[in-house]
């Protein structure tokens, strides 16, 4: 249901009534010309009005009955539409019907007479001096309340144009730095309460087989998302809605539903802060608003998928290591569980997080298709083999890179051996120059390799590999992740380890 607005005449002379230097000039005139009865005449397309400005005692004639006070008001509204159609531009003295002294003050604006002020019931001699006086000061009026007149038209114009640009740009700051649509959908409620004003807040969203609306975000109900609330489409005023694909605009309901090819689902705002009602211009910001977001959702769709996608592609990969590792695997959900510890101690958060856990489990990629023997092996590696195995980064760079999705995987993969002195493999570089993930992999690589056990070597205790770690800070290692490192085994855990090694 869309209201059609009233379209209420916009005349600039409406304004001159409530101007406050009106209201204190007219009254000190008022004393001045003893009191008079005025009345001020607009003439627009629509119609024509005649407004008493003064009590009806200020002329007897006219306060002694309604039948005179009909009289009286059709002889000036006749009077006012005569002096209009000769385009008159001086005030006008005469006498009406009643015999009493009055005068008209024409308003003229361009080249046309819109309104007028009629003074009736003159009692003050010198009167001609007078009424110049008042009408230079009405001119005066005139010309001000044009101008707020243009300056408000300005605004009503320009300020629903600006803010509409304003939630564009407030909607594509939030897509940008959301992806998913758990986190998307909140953030445009909360945005569109904020610009709009709304009390409150609502969105809704169609499953896969269309059969329910779905409640993705509720200002008012703390627990959407601990249990899955949903409509039957079709039934209530949401599935009306959602299916019918029409506007709501009421009072104190703005609904409007996300289309694309097919309905989406619909955001709801409810009461208006201090008790407003919503506006057009409310609405108008609102569509803006509903179609950037209808962008939003299907970019956060196309994302989860890309994402599941992703998964599959890692999952398939690691799999894959499982079956080429012999076992030597068994350290990674430790290494995986110290590795996001360190990342979050870091200050990693979101997508970073998520490509560092991602790169742990594809760290070996590279070592899919090396011989079996040379990663076997328990004695020493030759010169050539050990050169084979440097190349590992690079090979599981070539077996990711056509994955697009985990292109942000590929720096840490590919750097995770270098030393913060510059002395690693593949590229040597040094310090800062070296990825965070990876600088943050190469501690925790070396920590679990040291208390591993291995067919070649046997392994260290937790105290004298976290000792080794500590000797390395700066030179191997990268200080500040060495610091974070050593943080997380102390405090997040303080069992895990062993329990590992157990």
């Amino acid at each position: 249901m869309l209201l059609r607005e009233k379209k209420i005449p916009k005349i600039p002379e409406r304004r001159i009534l409530d101007e406050e230097s009106w209201k204190h000039g007219y009254a000190a005139f008022h004393r001045l010309f003893r009191d008079p009865l005025g009345w001020f005449y607009m003439g627009n397309e629509s119609g024509d009005d005649l407004v008493r400005m003064d009590r009806k005692t200020c002329c007897s004639w006219y306060a002694q009955s309604a039948a005179c006070g009909r009289t009286c008001e059709k002889y000036l509204l006749d009077l006012a539409r005569a002096r209009k159609s000769e385009k008159l531009r001086s005030l006008r003295k005469f006498s009406c019907h009643a015999g009493k002294s009055c005068v008209l003050f024409p308003l003229p604006f361009l080249n046309e007479i819109r309104s007028s002020l009629i003074l009736c019931n003159l009692k003050t001699s010198g009167t001609a001096e007078l009424a110049k006086a008042f009408y230079e000061f009405l001119k005066t009026q005139r010309e001000l309340s044009q101008k707020n007149f243009e300056l408000q038209n300005f605004y009503e114009t320009v300020h629903p144009r600006a803010l509409a640009l304003s939630t564009m740009h407030a909607v594509h700051r939030v897509v940008s730095a959301v992806y998913n649509l758990e986190d998307l959908l909140p953030r445009i409620g909360r945005l569109s309460m904020q610009i709009l004003k709304a009390g409150a807040c609502s969105i809704w969203l169609f499953d896969e087989d269309r059969e329910h609306l779905i409640l993705k975000f509720d200002s008012e109900k703390a627990d959407y998302k601990k249990k899955v609330i949903r409509k039957k489409s079709g039934a209530g005023f949401e599935g009306r809605i959602a299916v019918n694909g029409e506007i709501c605009f009421k009072r104190n309901v703005l609904a409007i539903p996300f289309l694309d090819q097919d309905i989406l689902g619909l955001i709801i705002l409810r009461n208006k802060q201090g008790g407003a009602a919503f506006t057009f211009t409310d609405l108008e910001i609102f569509k803006i608003l509903a179609e950037q977001t209808v962008v939003a959702i299907k970019n956060a769709k196309l994302y989860d998928e890309t994402q599941q996608l992703t998964l599959g592609a890692v999952k398939s990969i690691n799999e894959l290591l499982e079956l080429n590792s012999a076992g030597d695997n068994v350290h990674l959900p430790l290494f995986a569980r110290l590795v996001n510890e360190i990342g979050k101690d870091m200050g990693l958060r979101g997508e970073d997080l998520t490509n560092l856990g991602r790169a742990v489990l594809l760290l070996d990629t590279g070592y899919v298709g090396l011989p079996e023997k040379i990663r076997t092996k328990r004695e020493k590696l030759t010169e050539e083999e050990y050169a084979l195995i440097k190349q590992h980064p690079h090979r599981g760079v070539n077996v990711l890179k056509s994955v697009s999705s985990l292109k942000p995987v590929i720096p840490i993969v590919l750097h995770h051996h270098e030393r913060f002195d510059g002395q690693g493999y593949p590229h040597g570089l040094k310090g800062e120059a070296i990825p965070l993930g990876a600088r943050i992999i190469a501690v925790v690589d070396s920590f679990t390799a040291m208390i591993s056990k291995r067919s070649y070597r046997r392994s260290k205790g937790i105290d004298e590999a976290v000792s080794e770690i500590r000797k390395q800070r700066g030179v191997q290692f990268d200080p500040h992740v060495v610091d974070s490192f050593l943080k997380v085994i102390a405090v997040e855990f303080p069992g895990a380890v062993e329990d590992f090694r157990k």
